[in-house]
């Protein structure tokens, strides 16, 4: 394994970091994480140099209005291991008043079964809302918390402008910041520009995404897969991916959605080949092909991270969005029979009644109602 520092908070984090987003299920309900599989992957990860692991109050839950299992497994799993490092979130958009966070924080104590949260990330803030949760105490907040000892180091999570990234750090002494980052995603939601100024401040670099879930890993198109074809390395499209944000010394780790051993395994693999500055001009000239391709592919920017379910109407949004994405990338009909005949028809994009309530929640900021239109037209339901 290889590390790198995480800005000025001493820790010294291993290039690919563990993200408890995508556990293993054993069923289509997201708080039936595989804990058997789950085991076998965070063995594998720590014993082989993975040091750093991250999860959120949020994550893995069937309703985002209440705590998901993720913390709690994490939090199990990781306790007879003292050499990791382990982050965690909480919700940006619910921080309104100091009861919230207070009791929050020690609900997320406990399922980390922690005394302090070393690496604390105020969770995905968004444009339309950082100036209200400021105004409300956010930074009181976590001040007090840092003085009665229950936050060690502070960071924030998010996919938002440049503009707001400048905003937000100039309005608090942050440590590390995540952000998402790929060869797709460069220029927006803040991209390299974003990667750059949190460098030129000595700010922890934490990414999220990598693979754009999982987009840029399986599934390519042929004209994508011809473009990768007529290059000198031998990579896959998982190794392209990372090894674009490894070339990079501001990057200090990447999070990976591990969701079986085998992906972990294979990810550790890379990183022995892993090193900044690895790749030359004509990869670079390579990845703006490919970026161009796919661009032209005009897809929705869905990464499947489900913070906009459960939609109140039924609709599996992230999947009518996969599917989509899926059959306007592929030449395969495949894609069009999974979502015609395998995907419920309560749950289809025909479902949705515009009533915007996934708008908010979304950190990718599309406008989902509009693209479920798109989605309703494309497949004709």
């Amino acid at each position: 394994m290889k590390y790198r520092a995480l800005g000025k908070t001493g820790i010294k984090s291993s290039i690919l970091g563990f993200g408890a987003m995508r556990l293993p299920l054993r069923s289509s309900n997201p708080e039936d994480v595989d804990v058997m599989e789950m085991r076998k992957m965070i063995d594998y990860a720590v014993e082989n140099g993975i040091n750093m692991f991250d999860t959120a109050l949020v994550y893995h839950t069937a309703d985002r209005a209440r705590p998901g299992v993720s913390e709690g497994i994490l939090g199990e799993m990781l306790k007879e291991y003292d050499e990791v490092h382990l982050s965690t979130k909480m919700p940006s958009w619910n921080i309104t008043s100091w009861e919230y966070f207070d009791k929050t924080l020690d609900y997320q104590l406990e399922q980390l079964q922690k005394d302090s949260i070393e690496l604390f990330f105020v969770h995905s803030i968004k444009d339309s809302f950082y100036g209200d949760i400021k105004e409300g105490g956010l930074y009181e907040f976590i001040d007090r918390a840092k003085d009665d000892g229950r936050i060690e180091h502070v960071g924030f999570s998010t996919h938002a402008s440049y503009e707001l990234l400048e905003e937000i750090l100039n309005d608090y002494k942050w440590e590390f910041v995540l952000t998402q980052v790929n060869y797709i995603d460069n220029e927006i939601n803040p991209g390299l520009k974003g990667l750059k100024k949190l460098s030129e401040l000595n700010i922890g670099t934490m990414i999220m995404e990598p693979l754009r879930g999982g987009q840029l890993a399986v599934n390519q198109p042929q004209p994508i897969q011809d473009i990768f074809k007529s290059s000198k390395r031998d990579f896959s499209p998982v190794e392209w991916a990372f090894n674009y944000l490894w070339d990079k010394k501001e990057v200090s780790c990447v999070f990976s959605g591990m969701s079986n051993l085998n992906q972990v395994k294979e990810n550790i693999r890379l990183v022995e080949k892993a090193e900044d500055g690895m790749l030359n001009d004509a990869d670079y000239d390579l990845l703006e092909k490919v970026k161009s391709e796919y661009e032209k592919m005009k897809n929705i920017p869905c990464t499947g991270c489900n913070y906009c379910m459960p939609c109140p109407f039924g609709v599996n949004i992230p999947k009518c969005f996969y599917e989509y994405n899926m059959d306007k990338i592929s030449n395969s009909e495949n894609a069009s029979i999974q979502y015609r005949f395998q995907l419920h028809e309560d749950r289809k994009a025909h479902n949705c009644t515009k009533c915007g309530k996934c708008l908010m929640s979304c950190p990718q900021s599309i406008d989902i109602p509009g693209q479920l239109s798109v989605v309703e037209k494309h497949f004709g339901d």
